[in-house]
């Protein structure tokens, strides 16, 4: 049961860092997705999308997207299957965009459970 721990720094324009914790490598599907944002990065880019690939067998996508309020979650496999779980949260409705700004990811049994943005629990948005 060991833990799976990796960080990639500048991994895209506009992402300050990346990181992903699965505390049990025998069970891929249950961890943290950490993106962290550079100073005007919304400002700047839109949408910023962050992704962590491990092919075959995992993938996340989150999509963040400033000018509709959204960031969009996809989790799955990556071996071309569709995405197993997919969740839109709603950002706050006023939130500076020239501060660096930290999404957390939390997903468990290869179901997204939910986001944190800037410590501070997101709202699913209605689909």
């Amino acid at each position: 049961m060991a833990e799976i721990r990796s960080r990639e720094d500048k991994p895209l324009p506009g992402i300050e860092f990346s990181e992903i914790l699965i505390p049990d490598e025998d069970n891929i599907g249950s961890g943290t997705f950490i993106t962290v944002l550079e100073p005007q990065a919304m400002a700047k880019i839109n949408p910023i999308m962050s992704t962590i690939i491990n092919k075959p067998v995992f993938q996340m996508i989150v999509s963040i997207n400033a000018a509709e309020g959204e960031v969009t979650v996809l989790l799955g496999k990556a071996d071309n299957s569709p995405a197993i779980s997919r969740k839109t949260f709603r950002m706050p409705p006023k939130f500076d965009v020239s501060r660096p700004h930290r999404f957390d990811t939390f997903f468990e049994g290869w179901k997204i459970k939910g986001m944190k943005m800037n410590g501070d629990d997101m709202i699913t948005a209605a689909t």
